[in-house]
């Protein structure tokens, strides 16, 4: 029996509204009917277990899992700020304040289940992946939620929150009013104050989403202000940088752009997800006298310019601003870390279960999982994985395409995984060194895996096809009866290719961001010795007869790679910079 997610909340969403719960259904057993069926869950706050429960399922079979109440108690509202690390009350911020306390928290759900075989049969716990006994361990994608408030539609029967409008991804729209790159609040854009009046405003700020793929960025580069006199005359303008410094962050320099910023500070951080611009009069040092009008704006998203932006007509200099620099991009093909090395790590304490964390080579995040006793994993990881009760042996260098050691009792299976959805999702599994691993799959995309038998959970839309065992490099026979030449070509075994369903990408670039634009599903080949389509040294061909080299960019594995007919190179990480 697998489980699936048939609603999930939004990535980022108000922790106080209607819409923070999972809805579970079961694919085999029948919720309904089976004795003492129910589902099973453990929440994570920040990589952290906060929470575990259960869930009876409705009539419908399914199981609804309501986090509202418990997330809202993890968030805070204290009216204070931290101006470049020092508390300051969140009404007096200039420009730029980030919260003090836990506004936004990032969290995870790992579902099960459990069911009794009779009425009167105890009952027996499963980890949500195929029929395994265990704790839960399906896991969702993680999620954040801060500390603020939605609208509630009485009319509606359902909840939607919708966090697109007030993502800074572009200069806002010339429309009036503009419906992007908004403040976080429903108030008036034009609004009558007074000159001893305070007055802040909310704003969305860095990766707002942090599963395998964070794609939702808001890129607050700089505030304008522009004031005018009683004629619409402009008397003075200024802008002042989003930076440590000046209260906001996580970039510290001028010079930083956003999409690199992962490097720097990982995307499931949550320190500075919302930030406040103190915008009022008694905000402003510098705020003229015969000021009767002015104005604030946020400005945003790096597209490669490296000519300082200078306000119109002059800057007023004030001891906490900055002229405005237009960041230098950082070379997209630095990798989250330059040392990856492959881990064994088998957990030695007296639970169920422990908890270990490491950090992914290609995307820089940090993964947790929940080792069993007595099961040795291996990972590759940026750095010595950590936990309590760990035995961790550094076992060396990751290779490119490393070999696979299944554990006794694991199937190695070849699966072709094909998604009939428009969005990016998830793909959950065990590979075969017994490691748990998300991939994401593009619209409409194909992807190859090798996993343990029976262990891939994928969303409703997309389908899993058996392609045949996993066999390890060691053990594939050579192409011919003799070691000579060392490396086989196509002709040495005429008729002997292996195909290969991709994504073709007619782009590779947008705004920055590394993403599979104009994907086109294609079928390529390969010679019959071939294990993976993403090694260096791989040669991929258009028709079987491997003579028409291939020559394009493709998705696989959550990266983007190039394909020049004489090998394959990488090109970026779907979500970082490019």
């Amino acid at each position: 029996m697998s489980l699936s997610f048939t609603n999930t909340p939004e990535p980022f969403q108000p922790v106080l509204s209607d819409g923070l719960f999972f809805t579970v259904s079961s694919t085999t057993y029948d919720a309904q009917t089976t004795f003492k069926f129910r589902f099973v869950y453990e929440l994570y706050i920040n990589g952290s277990l906060e929470f575990q429960g259960k869930c009876s399922p409705n009539p419908f079979g399914l199981g609804i899992i309501d986090l509202q109440q418990i997330l809202e108690s993890y968030t805070d509202s204290l009216p204070i700020a931290s101006w470049d690390g020092t508390p300051v009350y969140v009404h007096q911020t200039f420009p730029f304040g980030a919260p003090w306390n836990q506004e936004t928290i990032n969290y995870q759900i790992a579902v099960g289940y459990e069911y009794a075989s009779s009425e009167i049969a105890a009952i027996t716990g499963f980890t949500g992946i195929a029929n395994q006994i265990g704790n839960p361990a399906f896991y969702s994608q993680n999620y954040k939620t801060f500390r603020s408030t939605m609208g509630v539609n009485g009319r509606a029967t359902q909840q939607s929150f919708d966090i697109g409008p007030f993502v800074l991804s572009g200069t806002p729209l010339s429309t009036d009013p503009t419906t992007s790159g908004l403040f976080l609040t429903n108030a008036p854009r034009t609004q009558d104050i007074s000159t001893d009046e305070w007055y802040t405003l909310g704003f969305t700020n860095y990766y707002l989403n942090s599963g395998s793929t964070p794609t939702i960025l808001s890129e607050p580069y700089y505030c304008e202000f522009n004031f005018y006199d009683d004629n619409g005359v402009l008397i003075t303008g200024t802008t002042h940088d989003n930076i440590l410094n000046n209260g906001g962050g996580p970039r510290d320099n001028c010079n930083y752009v956003y999409p690199a910023m992962y490097l720097i500070d990982p995307a499931t951080g949550v320190s500075f997800n919302t930030l406040y611009l103190g915008v009022g009069p008694k905000n402003i040092p510098y705020f003229p006298n015969n000021t009767r009008q002015y104005t604030v704006q946020l400005y945003g998203v790096f597209e490669g310019s490296t000519s300082p932006i200078q306000p119109t007509p002059t800057v007023t200099p004030t001891p906490t601003s900055s002229p405005f620099t237009s960041p230098t991009p950082t070379p997209s093909s630095t990798p989250p870390c330059s040392s990856c090395n492959r881990y064994t790590i088998e957990y030695t304490g007296l639970s169920e279960f422990g908890s270990a964390t490491y950090v992914n080579c290609t995307t820089g995040a940090s993964l947790n999982f929940k080792p069993l006793p007595t099961v040795i994993y291996v990972v590759c990881s940026c750095s010595t994985p950590t936990g309590v009760d760990l035995d961790v042996v550094n076992i060396g260098p990751c290779n490119e395409t490393p070999t696979p050691t299944p554990t006794p009792g694991c199937v190695c299976i070849e699966y072709q995984i094909d998604s009939e959805r428009e969005d990016v999702t998830t793909v959950a599994y065990t590979d075969c060194d017994n490691q748990a691993q998300f991939d994401t799959l593009l619209g409409f995309g194909t992807l190859i895996i090798c996993a343990c038998e029976g262990s891939v959970v994928v969303e409703p839309g997309v389908y899993i096809s058996e392609l045949g065992s996993c066999v390890p490099p060691s053990q594939t026979p050579t192409p011919t009866p003799t070691r000579t030449p060392p490396v086989p070509t196509p002709t040495t075994t005429p008729g002997c290719f292996k195909s290969w369903n991709i994504s073709e990408c007619g782009g590779t670039c947008s705004g920055g961001i590394c993403a599979c634009e104009a994907s086109t599903p294609v079928t390529v080949y390969t010679d019959c010795s071939v294990t993976s389509i993403t090694n260096p040294s791989t040669e991929i061909y258009e028709n079987t007869a491997l003579t028409n080299p291939y020559t394009a960019d493709f998705v696989s594995g959550g990266s983007i790679y190039n394909s020049s007919g004489s090998g394959v190179t990488l090109v970026c990480v779907v979500g970082g910079p490019c």
